[in-house]
This record gives structure tokens, sequence and C-alpha cells, in this order.
């Protein structure tokens, strides 16, 4: 089995996984506020300094 980097997700991991995450589903008969997604963005990450700057 040839060895592959941290990151890449192998079809072989892929094909075991896969059918133990679940679906998120709306349902159909509920009645609903707001839109699929719909609702606030999330915020944008802080910005930071640079390091060694004091900021003042």
């Amino acid at each position: 089995m040839a060895k592959s980097k941290a990151w890449e997700v192998t079809d072989d991991f892929w094909s075991r996984v896969e059918p133990l995450i679940p679906v998120r589903a709306r349902v159909a008969d509920q009645l609903y506020a707001r839109k699929a997604g719909g609702g606030r963005k999330p915020k944008d990450p802080p910005l930071r300094s640079p390091v060694g700057s004091s900021g003042r």
C-alpha cells in the first residue's frame, strides 16, 4: 500500500467513512421561520498585528 500525505483522503478510507457521516435534512412538513442558510453570517477573524509590534 502506497503511503499518502497526511492531508489527502484516499478513496479506500473515504468509502469506509462516508456512510458514517449523517445527512442533514430539513423536515418537509415543518414550518420554518427562515429559509435554509438564512440568518447571521459569521464574523471575520480578528486582524492580528505583526509579531514584535506593540501597537502603541
